[in-house]
């Protein structure tokens, strides 16, 4: 009887019923699930089988809708955003004349590289000038013979000048891949005026960037659509690139639901994007008596795409099943996306039942074999798994005990044979590297305070006393102005990891790096009762910091960064500024705007570190000070007294 109530006790003890029922209801669990699939395999086997077709089918054509159209979309969104860089660039805005050296040539050169999607780059001008680069090492015999390219020509440069006489005489250009000249071309009557292309006028007239329907191209006859910006220079003109269709139609088709399945994109008016036969459809239509165009829907008249279009009736979603002229079933989708800002397309898939029956039933009759064997064997399995996933779990809560206490990420995630776990385990590993990551980018003790709450996510801020320091260095724009963009991006990263360390040794908040400025406060978000002190010993000690690494950077051949500091205390708005999307916890008011005024006023006095009356009234006892006239800084109405911060006192 003692040895019962012994045995009562340990097993309603807090973690061992934990473990027991945990056990417990993972055996039952998977017992339930095992027996409940076999009798559902076993049972309805015929729908299972028509239902996981038109799943797998379904599954398949979601897939291929979204590569398609997520692919298309993320080309015209990644030449878009080129190419509203390039119309603010002086080098293609201000300047409508052309020249083989100009240095437009060189960015429309680069941006082709960047994204070889694009078939072509150009600037249209008020004048009737033309500047294109083309790539010609991607495009096909045919379309080289058009622009009658040089052997081993990879890139094609076309000049339209205007003449005296008002003509648009054209200069082409072959360049190699070394970027030599290898053949010119001259066409005194080409017959080209961008004025008259709708990529320009309608691109002025809406004055912001566009997407155009896809067409024939007036070069190559390849199929395009012309993605375009006006200029923001001192020319008037608009710039744009063309996205080459032929290849996507090629990819989309490499998508396409099973061996049998079909594949269609078309655009709002109709004009095919992709098709299995699109080649062939682009070579008859560039032969149309009236005026070379894309083909249309409109030409499919049979089969079961014609079918579907048919019984669509521009609907934006239609789906179902149909049956072609042998009897064999297909499933159908329609759908519509977005193409660009302006316009919208429509892709159409098909999938052949017949090419997913055969492995459902694979899958089915290895299904019901594993059933079984699980059903028999499944206990010690289950128990195995229930060890192991309780040891994962308590790893995974280690983890986010370590998480909270913002302590260094594990290498590696906790894994487990149980995908869920696995999943769990690599997204707290994820959330650990990620916050870690963040805390890079934010203070630390920001990150705490969003993390347990006491600091508010709201917009808004609270009154405080704070001790600000704005850092800057002296002539900085002059040394960037001959300084190699990666030597100073390293050179500044090196001072501003110098600079921090002084400032975070002291208990300072970095708040922001702005270049190679540097503002942090103190006093907040944590109080610090000597936090003028604090903020004083930080800048002496960054001072030093930044005269030793001066030293190593003159040794090195660099230029020394020679660092102007500004420190005030008082009350000051702390809390988070900015739009719900993004916000930055910062200090704001008057006192910031001192400090930043007192850095500057270095410059006049020629000293390294000024500070407020403020801060020397409250810090004269410890730090040694040299008193200055009274000024009225930039931007300010009142005087204030200024002092420069020397020394510690001894």
């Amino acid at each position: 009887m003692a040895t019962k109530e012994v045995q009562l006790k340990e097993l309603v003890q807090p973690s061992d019923r934990l473990t027991f029922t945990f056990r417990t209801s993972i055996t039952f669990a998977v017992m339930a699930f095992i027996v409940a699939l076999a009798a559902l395999l076993i049972t309805i086997q015929a729908r299972a089988l028509r239902s996981a077709t038109q799943e797998a089918a379904s599954a398949y054509m979601n897939a291929t809708s979204a590569k398609a159209s997520g692919r298309l979309q993320a080309e015209i969104t990644g030449i878009a955003s080129l190419v509203r860089m390039l119309a603010t660039s002086s080098g293609v805005a201000n300047s409508n004349e052309g020249a083989e050296t100009g240095p437009a040539i060189a960015l429309f050169k680069a941006a082709l590289q960047e994204l070889p999607q694009m078939d072509s780059i150009y600037a249209g001008f008020e004048n009737g000038a033309l500047l294109e680069v083309r790539r010609t090492s991607d495009l096909n015999e045919e379309q080289r013979e058009r622009l009658r390219a040089t052997p081993g020509a990879d890139i094609a440069i076309n000049l339209v000048r205007p003449n005296a006489d008002g003509e648009l005489p054209m200069r082409r250009i072959f360049e190699d891949r070394q970027g030599n000249e290898i053949g010119q071309l001259d066409l005194w009557k080409y017959g080209y005026d961008p004025r008259n292309r709708s990529w320009y006028h309608k691109t002025l007239k809406a004055d912001r960037s566009l997407v155009s329907l896809p067409y024939l191209s007036f070069g190559i006859g390849a199929p395009v659509m012309t993605i375009s910006t006006p200029l923001r220079g001192k020319v008037p003109g608009v710039v744009a690139a063309d996205l080459k269709l032929d290849t996507f139609s090629d990819f989309v088709q490499q998508q396409r639901p099973g061996e049998h399945g079909i594949v269609m994109i078309f655009d709002s008016t109709g004009s095919l994007i992709a098709h299995p036969d699109f080649a062939q459809f682009v070579a008859s239509a560039r032969t149309h008596p009236s005026k070379p165009q894309l083909p249309n829907t409109k030409e499919i008249n049979s089969g079961v795409a014609a079918a579907v279009l048919r019984g669509a009736h521009g609907r934006e979603h239609y789906d179902g099943e149909i049956r072609d002229d042998q009897g064999n079933g297909y499933l159908f989708r329609l759908a519509k996306f977005t193409l660009g800002e302006q316009h919208s397309a429509n892709i159409l898939l098909l999938a052949a039942q017949g090419d997913f029956v055969q492995n459902v039933r694979r899958l089915q009759f290895t299904g019901l074999i594993v059933a079984s064997f699980a059903g028999a064997a499944f206990v010690p399995l289950v128990w195995i798994f229930g060890n192991g996933m309780s040891r994962s779990l308590k790893d995974i809560t280690a983890q986010a005990t370590r998480l909270q206490k913002l302590s260094a990420s594990d290498p590696a995630p906790v894994t487990s044979r149980i995908k869920e776990i696995c999943e769990l385990g690599s997204t707290v590993n994820l959330a650990q590297r990620t916050i870690g990551s963040f805390a890079r980018f934010v203070p630390k003790e920001i990150v705490r305070g969003v993390m347990d709450n006491s600091i508010s996510t709201e917009l808004g801020g609270v009154r405080e006393e704070v001790t600000v320091v704005f850092t800057d260095v002296r002539d900085f724009t002059t040394i960037a102005e001959s300084a190699d963009p990666d030597m100073l991006m390293h050179q500044t990263s090196r001072y501003l990891s110098v600079i921090a360390e002084a400032f975070l040794a002291e208990g300072g908040t970095v708040d922001k790096f702005i270049g190679d400025a540097v503002m942090v406060f103190w006093n907040a978000p944590n109080p610090q009762p000597d936090h003028i002190e604090r903020a004083c010993r930080a800048v002496l000690s960054a001072k030093l910091a930044c005269e030793k690494l001066n030293a190593r950077f003159e040794s090195e051949g660099l230029k020394p960064f020679f660092t102007r500091f500004g420190i005030h205390v008082g009350e000051a708005v702390v809390g988070n500024l900015g739009s719900m999307e993004r916000m930055n916890y910062t200090a704001l008011g008057n006192t910031v705007n001192l400090a930043a005024r007192l850095e500057g006023l270095n410059k006049q006095f020629g000293t390294a570190i000024l500070v407020s009356e403020n801060v020397y009234l409250r810090a004269r006892h410890c730090f040694q000070f040299k008193s200055f006239d009274a000024v009225v800084a930039k931007g300010m109405t009142k005087e204030t007294r200024i002092f420069e911060l020397v020394g510690a006192s001894t």
